[in-house]
């Protein structure tokens, strides 16, 4: 059976961020409480001239060298922030990435699972021959609408993750053969216009925990009755809405292996699933990118993989969907991911007030599907000619009768 898995990886968290406590005191709500109960320390945010191309572009731009280029043969974007209901935004990038002509390429959208369907349908082309030894670059690129006053302001967020899948794995290797779904028709967190995100806190809630106990029940009829949740992985990652979402899974997973205390679930949490949030706790919410900013976190955040060391992934998509599957850490992981210097590139992002925040949020979504749009540059005390001009970031230049055109800084 072929080796098929990620080679390389790379996130891209946006240039501006507002402290999640900054949020909670305007809004008159208590500071720690917010930042205990959702683990996010600071949420990723976008200036107008930036959307979900550009930051799957941007994530995307130092990950392939021109050899690498010409050896991809499909192109899958994953979001559900598209900037229109037809033009899949992956031709968008295509073109920004100067990828070769003769790519398929799609997006994909369902909810927050839009990445990791992407992943699968990358992983069945290569397994099946179909890429003729070819490989594929698969990004998740999102951020959330506005959402003044209302609790899940607070879960907010914005990242992209770009990766290129191959029968090259440096990264880790995917276990095809287990994987277990599960999947109900139900309206728990849902977008029925470009503006407008809906849907119940509470429904979704027990969505997810029905989609994780159901899938992962599935993967355990994959794999056969063996399988020792305790044991057989060294980490698990769950879809994080928010990054304390994970403990609530995890404790799912843990008493339906077997009952136990809480102070139980919480080392096993602490051990296997803590180290995964790092990312996660300072761009906010990471729709379908999650699985690959929480891996990104863990192999930053442990001291050393092991061998051939296995993790639990499970993605989440409103509406609904769960997938749970496993992969194995590659030798050489964590010092790739070391080298992409993940905190040093969110360490340049610039912090905005709270004032800065809503004029943003307003800016962004009066924009949103008009003809007519060119974003004012000297925004945010000239953020653009002090962190983008000159540096080789895709940006949205104007709008023009619906049609976008986008440039390198």
């Amino acid at each position: 059976m072929k080796k098929i898995g990620i080679e390389k990886i790379n996130l891209y968290g946006c240039s501006l961020f507002m402290p999640q406590a900054e949020l909670a005191r305007a809004r008159g709500k208590d500071p720690e409480q917010v930042v205990n109960d959702y683990l996010i320390n600071t949420r990723s945010l976008n200036p107008p001239y930036e959307d979900t191309v550009t930051m799957g572009a941007n994530a995307a731009r130092n990950l392939l060298t021109e050899e690498e280029k010409n050896q991809i043969g499909l192109l899958i974007v994953g979001t559900e922030g598209s900037v229109d209901f037809g033009k899949p935004i992956s031709t968008n990038i295509h073109r920004a990435l100067g990828l070769p002509p003769n790519v398929r390429n799609f997006e994909t959208k369902h909810a927050c699972y839009s990445g990791v369907a992407g992943l699968d349908t990358a992983i069945s082309w290569i397994a099946s021959g179909l890429n003729r030894g070819k490989k594929a670059l698969l990004i998740a690129t999102d951020f959330s609408r506005q959402h003044f006053h209302k609790d899940h302001e607070f879960v907010l967020g914005g990242v992209a993750a770009a990766v290129l899948i191959s029968e090259e794995p440096k990264i880790i290797e995917y276990e095809i053969e287990r994987n277990g779904y599960w999947t109900t028709d139900i309206y728990d967190t849902f977008r029925p216009t470009a503006r407008q995100e809906a849907g119940n806190n509470e429904v979704s809630l027990y969505s997810y925990m029905d989609a994780l106990e159901g899938a992962y029940k599935h993967y355990q009829e994959s794999v056969g009755p063996d399988l020792n949740f305790d044991n057989d992985f060294a980490y698990n990652m769950y879809h994080m809405p928010f990054p304390g979402m994970a403990f609530q899974a995890h404790r799912v997973l843990c008493n339906l292996a077997r009952p136990r205390k809480k102070s139980e679930i919480r080392e096993s949490f602490n051990q296997k699933v803590l180290p995964s949030l790092r990312y996660a706790s300072r761009v906010g919410s990471t729709y379908g990118a999650s699985n690959f900013i929480g891996l990104c976190g863990l192999l930053k955040s442990i001291e050393q993989a092991g061998p051939e060391e296995r993790i639990g992934f499970f993605a989440y998509g409103s509406g609904a969907i769960g997938e749970f599957y496993s992969a194995r850490i590659c030798p050489g992981a964590k010092q790739r991911i070391e080298d992409l210097k993940i905190d040093e590139a969110l360490d340049q992002r610039r912090e905005v007030s709270f004032e800065e925040y809503e004029l943003i949020e307003k800016i962004r979504e009066n924009a949103v599907e008009q003809p007519e749009f060119e974003p004012d540059l000297t925004l945010l005390d000239d953020w653009y000619a002090r962190h983008y001009a000159g540096q080789k970031y895709l940006v949205l230049k104007s709008v023009r009768d619906y049609y976008r055109e986008y440039i390198w800084s």
